[in-house]
């Protein structure tokens, strides 16, 4: 079967290739680019090895491989070699297939468990093995962000390398070592790309910059297919994409880890180590030292090709989420690659044309080189790992505290997460079994758990749980707080364990052990708290169902079965009045729902409250309109927020969203939607006719919510009543008197915040608060925009604290300024309401603790009745007491 594939194939380049008998030069003549250009000479190379144009129909480097193009010829390869395992590691949002290859000798391929758990032992300080001894493990990765495609093309050259090349060498590098080749790390976001950049290849090569095949449109080819940027995600593991890339790093902790990028066209070829003072500081220097040592194969393998590069300049290593950070608090020597991009197949830069083969040429080579270094200095690098981890274990135990207390008494679902998030991670978490006190605080059963520092991945989770806010370098490629229990708005301390309690001998694992909500008979109906993190998520459900539900804003007690219960402010209520479906399906889907969501719903026994407040009936208690979203996208939004909040309401709430382009608005009816969302982004190139649409819709009834930088076009349109925090107020904390230009790097760092927690303290009492428990809210914050306080009342629901960090840098002048600053901010607006927000409450996905406040603006919304117009407010309240005294 395989050798007709390769006479069609061949059929395939004798017809649509043409023939040159010219040897390809790198340059814009592509089509003359052959696989002897990428392979190094004096190789021999197996015959009964299919090559990539034997499966593709074309040359490497030709075209952009497909995703599905690229499966096949990975699945080609594992039947004709004996050197390779595939294996399908998960799928992507789009249900493409993610690869492992795993390369070994012929003989190690039916030993591949074995020599893991043999490797492994080597980061187990309980065991005493010699490290040198070891399986050697490497780790080939490739275009994380799907339009850097040198990578994705380059898996195909190394794996065939690895599967055919034959000589002393090759085998040296096979015997006792497992090379894993993760050929796309962004299948979604690569197939985007390659699409784009083949439909627009013409027979003649365009070098132009500005030709639409090296110009992407707003949704580019480097995100997933909710547009994240993936290579931010190792550890906050929100997409299916990198659970499972790092159940495969966990399971076999590689010593070393490559991660291949592309950069600006004008660049040569980046690798590290970097910037030595920019990695995180509990990364060891021996990590650098080693990384600098592989460097010079690198380096050789490039001067060899007449290759020009740089190696410690840009880029960092601080944020631990990262392809080339993660590694690296876990004893892999992680490294970053960074091509010129061609963007496409060829482009004019300063430096000449660069062409597509050429890319791939570099990202092959150094894959070589590295596992080069690698084979070379296997009993460094293993050495390197075992007592990395014995490290872990006398750095823990320095530590002044033992371990860390998480709390979660409300809400079991954002606890849940961080403890799985963790899990994946191979850190432990161990319930707390008896109730007790520490430092004013009580921990009970099913609330709490103790994350001891004394374990293998130390470093991880001091990482992960760092609340560190000086630094030595304070210039971030990327952010420098990522706080887990603070993203997860989850309570913690750091604890020593003197004084005993009681814990579970079994570590925290994922379980279905909700107990199933035993809904009893009920004249009136059923009631559920906003508390969990999936309340929004069950009452869209029963919306999506045509069942009725009713919001009460005010707190309330009811009678139940088993007595009397309260909730705070925002509990929906299923009456068996106003239903249009049979009473027995309204009880079917709500405990279906509710079980799914893991949320306790109690049973109404009378429609009167056993306490002076609201009956059931209450005309304070409100029908919950069925909302209908849009979302404004395009040119001008931001991109990632944008996907962001997608992601949110459609996998966290299962709300469908739509979304409009930003030139597209003034075509669309907007009275269509109840809420409009603006994200981020930059609404100066609205049309007229655009904003005057938003404004009137808003003014009829509309809710319109802001974030970012959609909020600050909201003020500047007068639309939100807030003001912007001048640049002038921020210019006043930083002079600039004296200072020269080797200043600006420092001056421009202190200005800028590049990603911090802050603390934030909140109006329980407002609307939009429903479901919060805590006077105070962490948010992160990766911008200096905040709004004065207003002069108004009832329409500041947020503002940042008197002490504002929390974690990550923020200079003192930054601090000065924002402190006490309003966050949010929420206000009628004629018979609408507009909302908001200074931050971005989905950031990453992994904000657990604030992306609810996206779900309170939509559902919540209705009971937002504070004005900024003092003459609004008194006309608002007049006629509520007219409606009052009518009846």
């Amino acid at each position: 079967m395989f050798r007709k594939f390769l006479t069609l194939a061949s059929i395939v380049l004798a017809t649509h290739l043409p023939i040159s008998a010219n040897a390809y030069d790198g340059g814009e003549n592509i089509d003359d680019v052959t696989l002897d250009y990428y392979l190094p000479d004096h190789v021999q190379y197996n015959p009964n090895i299919p090559k990539p144009s034997e499966v593709l129909g074309y040359e490497v480097g030709q075209w952009h491989v497909r995703h599905d193009q690229l499966v096949r010829y990975f699945e080609i390869l594992a039947e004709s070699s004996d050197r390779m395992t595939l294996e399908v590691t998960g799928y992507t949002h789009e249900r493409r297939p993610l690869l492992i290859a795993k390369f070994s000798s012929a003989e190690n391929q039916s030993r591949l468990e074995e020599m893991r758990q043999a490797h492994m032992a080597v980061s187990d300080p309980s065991q005493e093995v010699d490290a040198t001894e070891a399986p050697l493990v490497s780790y080939l990765g490739f275009s994380v962000h799907g339009d850097e495609s040198s990578g994705i093309n380059a898996s195909l050259l190394t794996a065939y390398y690895l599967a055919a090349a034959e000589g002393a060498e090759i085998e040296s590098w096979l015997d006792n070592h497992v090379i894993l080749v993760d050929p796309s790390l962004n299948p979604d976001g690569s197939s985007r790309f390659a699409q784009w950049a083949n439909q627009y290849r013409a027979m003649t090569s365009n070098t132009d910059g500005n030709h639409i095949e090296h110009v992407q449109s707003w949704l580019r080819g480097r995100q997933n297919h909710y547009w994240f940027d993936l290579n931010r995600d190792w550890l906050l593991l929100q997409h299916p994409e990198s659970r499972a890339r790092v159940k495969i790093y966990q399971d076999w902790l590689p010593n070393v880890l490559t991660d291949h990028h592309e950069m600006g066209t004008d660049s040569t070829y980046f690798f590290q180590p970097g910037i030595p003072s920019r990695k995180n500081p509990d990364t060891p220097d021996e990590n650098v030292e080693l990384t600098g040592l592989i460097a010079q194969y690198h380096a050789d393998a490039l001067d060899e090709l007449n290759s020009l590069y740089y190696t410690e300049e840009s880029f960092d290593d601080f944020y631990y989420g990262k392809g080339s950070s993660y590694p690296d608090a876990q004893g892999t020597v992680g490294i970053l690659f960074e091509q010129a991009s061609s963007r496409g197949h060829v482009q004019d830069s300063v430096n000449g044309v660069v062409a597509f083969p050429f890319t791939i040429k570099n990202q092959f080579i150094t894959s070589l080189s590295t596992l080069r270094g690698a084979v070379e200095n296997r009993d460094h690098l293993l050495d390197y790992q075992q007592r990395f981890f014995k490290d872990n274990l006398e750095l823990a135990r320095r530590e002044r505290h033992d371990g860390y207390m998480l709390r979660e008494p409300q809400d079991p679902a954002r606890l849940e997460e961080l403890l799985n998030i963790l899990a994946q991670h191979r850190i432990h978490a161990y319930p707390v079994t008896e109730e007790f006190t520490n430092d004013g605080t009580t921990y009970r059963p099913g609330e709490a758990y103790f994350v001891p520092v004394r374990q293998r991945n130390y470093r991880l989770l001091k990482g992960a749980f760092s609340t560190q806010q000086d630094f030595p370098n304070n210039t971030f490629y990327d952010v420098s707080a990522w706080t887990l229990p603070y993203a997860f708005n989850v309570e913690f301390e750091a604890v020593r364990t003197n004084r005993r309690f009681e814990l579970s001998e079994q570590a925290w694992q994922h379980n279905n052990d909700f107990e199933a909500n035993q809904l009893g008979e009920t004249r009136v109906g059923y009631v559920f708290g906003w508390e969990s993190y999936f309340a929004p998520r069950l009452l869209t459900a029963l919306q999506r169902e045509n069942i009725h539900a009713r919001l009460a804003f005010e707190e309330m007690t009811i009678s139940t079965p088993q007595g009397e219960q309260s909730f705070p402010n925002g509990a929906v209520i299923v009456t068996r009045a106003y239903q249009q479906r049979p009473w027995t399906e309204v009880q079917s889907v709500l405990a279906e729902q509710a079980d799914a969501n893991e949320i306790r719903v109690a049973t109404l026994t009378s429609g009167l409250t056993p306490t002076t407040g609201m009956d059931i009936g209450s005309r304070s208690i409100d029908p919950a309109i069925q909302p209908k979203v849009l979302i404004v996208m395009g040119d001008g939004a931001h991109l990632q927020e944008t996907g962001e909040a997608w992601y949110y309401l459609d996998r966290h709430v299962n709300l469908p969203v739509t979304m409009v382009e930003t030139d597209r608005l003034t075509r669309v009816n907007l009275d269509d939607y109840t809420h409009i969302l603006m994200v981020h982004g930059w609404y100066n190139g609205l049309s007229e006719g655009a904003t005057n649409a938003l404004r009137q819709w808003t003014r009829s009834g509309g809710t319109l919510i802001g974030q970012r930088g959609g909020a600050e076009w909201m003020a500047e349109q007068e639309i939100l009543g807030a003001t912007v925090v001048s640049d002038e107020t921020f210019d006043e904390q930083f002079p600039t008197e004296g200072l020269n230009y080797a200043a600006s790097s420092d001056y421009y760092s202190q200005r800028r915040i590049a990603g911090a927690i802050f603390n934030s303290d909140v109006d329980l009492t407002h609307p939009l608060m429903v479901g919060f428990s805590r006077e105070q809210l962490p948010v992160f914050k990766n911008s200096t925009l905040a709004f004065e306080p207003s002069e108004s009342p009832f329409v500041d629901v947020a503002r940042y604290s008197e002490t504002p960090v929390l974690a990550g840098f923020t200079s003192e002048g930054n601090r000065n300024v924002l402190s006490g600053k309003t966050s949010i901010i929420a206000h009628r607006y004629g018979s609408g309401r507009v909302i908001g927000f200074a931050d971005n409450l989905n950031f990453r996905a992994f904000f657990w603790g604030t992306s609810k406040l996206l779900s309170n603006a939509i559902f919540w919304s209705q009971y937002i009745n504070g004005r900024v117009s003092e003459e609004e407010a008194t006309a608002e309240q007049a006629a509520i007491e007219e409606s009052e005294h009518s009846h």
